[in-house]
């Protein structure tokens, strides 16, 4: 009976042992087809966790690199529709100091003001612009809303809102992805500081022009005029007007300019004007609050006066004033253009970054879960004898019989 207990235990530790040589020969083979050391958490709990972990980490790296991707494609059309934008307004300027010349012919007054119509619709649709998926560049986030439209008076409206798109490129930066339309094209700096000049008053063979209006008070909302008087000795003296008020009146010295603080100690309006140019007597500037300026409004003003006599000083000086606009808008093209520039020069450093430590993780990575060929082979072979050994001691036992002895 001992004999026979002793013979099935010892058959049943020769098949586990069989099983589990059999098993680590399956299992090294598999490790050589995929490649992998670790197929589930039990083969090294530690490495395990640590790969997760790594796992983790590039799919995040994924999702970062994917929004660089799309940020730069849309900063690529914002980009090209800023230059394009540009290349208008800078068209525009000189087709306005061709009908400031005074001795053009009216057929080039015409074609000139055709030219202005034709680059204020292509202001228009730049403004209105579409990336590959349909929406509009300049809305802001209402990007499904097209964002200038022209009312019945032939002014341009903004439909948009003042917001950025932006895009996430790593756990805590963010970079903006578009420019709102208000900004672009109505949030320009106004080139005369805080007052945009009227020329409706100025008189035949003027050549007023303002240089630059300030005020010390912000927020001060009064319309300002000046009107210049003959002062009886060959000189002028100019009138300062609030709001149709009389504020003030004193000689002109052209080069004092006009200089007016409120006498209320309370008061902290102190204007400060600059003008330029031969200003005939009974010349009259109306001063309107503004701290930017509209380009839309810049080119209809100019379309305005293209039609003027050349002879007008309103349309000269109201022309010129287009011109300082356009320059400013230029400059202020240039400085959006600029702003995306940074941005792309971040996501190309990002990008970068990313792809370091894409490598470095994913070596990291490697080196946890990927099999060592050489030792799999030599482990391999040791399991293959150590199977072959276990089938052999296998067989022998299985041909043990008390027959055998008798």
């Amino acid at each position: 009976m001992i004999n026979r207990v002793s013979t099935f235990s010892q058959y049943q530790n020769l098949t586990s042992n069989l099983m589990r040589k059999q098993g680590a020969v399956n299992n090294t083979n598999e490790q050589l087809a995929t490649g992998k050391r670790i197929k589930t958490a039990g083969d090294d709990p530690i490495a395990s966790v640590s790969t997760q972990n790594y796992k983790q980490q590039l799919v995040q790296i994924e999702q970062f690199q994917k929004s660089i991707t799309l940020a730069n494609n849309r900063l690529g059309t914002l980009e090209t529709s800023l230059k394009n934008v540009e290349n208008h307004v800078d068209s525009a300027k000189q087709k306005m100091i061709g009908m400031i010349n005074g001795a053009m012919a009216g057929d080039d007054k015409t074609a000139f003001k055709s030219e202005l119509e034709s680059l204020y619709e292509g202001l228009l649709n730049l403004a209105n612009t579409q990336d590959e998926g349909g929406n509009y560049v300049f809305a802001g986030h209402q990007v499904r809303t097209q964002p200038f439209i022209e009312d019945a008076n032939g002014d341009v409206q903004y439909k948009g809102d003042s917001g950025s798109r932006q895009a996430r490129i790593d756990t805590s930066v963010h970079v903006d992805t578009s420019q709102p339309g208000d900004l672009v094209f109505m949030g320009i700096d106004n080139p005369f500081g805080d007052y945009r000049p009227d020329y409706a008053g100025l008189q035949a063979e003027s050549e007023l022009s303002l240089l630059s209006a300030t005020n010390q008070d912000l927020n001060d909302p009064t319309t300002y005029s000046v009107t210049f008087v003959d002062d009886g000795q060959g000189g002028l003296n100019y009138e300062l007007y609030g709001n149709n008020q009389l504020l003030d009146t004193q000689g002109y010295d052209p080069a004092q300019g006009i200089q007016y603080t409120n006498p209320d100690p309370a008061s902290q309006i102190h204007l400060d004007l600059q003008f330029k140019g031969d200003i005939k007597a009974d010349d009259s500037v109306t001063l309107d609050k503004t701290s930017t300026i509209d380009l839309f409004q810049t080119l209809n003003d100019a379309i305005k006066y293209s039609e003027y006599p050349t002879s007008s000083s309103e349309a000269r000086a109201s022309l010129q004033r287009s011109i300082k606009e356009l320059n400013g808008s230029y400059v202020h093209m240039n400085q959006r253009r600029a702003e995306v520039g940074t941005e792309l020069k971040t996501l190309e450093t990002y990008e970068s970054q990313h792809k370091d430590f894409e490598l470095s993780l994913n070596k990291a990575k490697g080196s946890l879960e990927d099999l060592d060929y050489s030792k799999a082979i030599i482990e391999l072979n040791e399991d293959m004898l150590a199977l072959q050994a276990s089938q052999a001691a296998f067989n022998q036992t299985k041909q043990l019989s008390l027959f055998n002895y008798m």
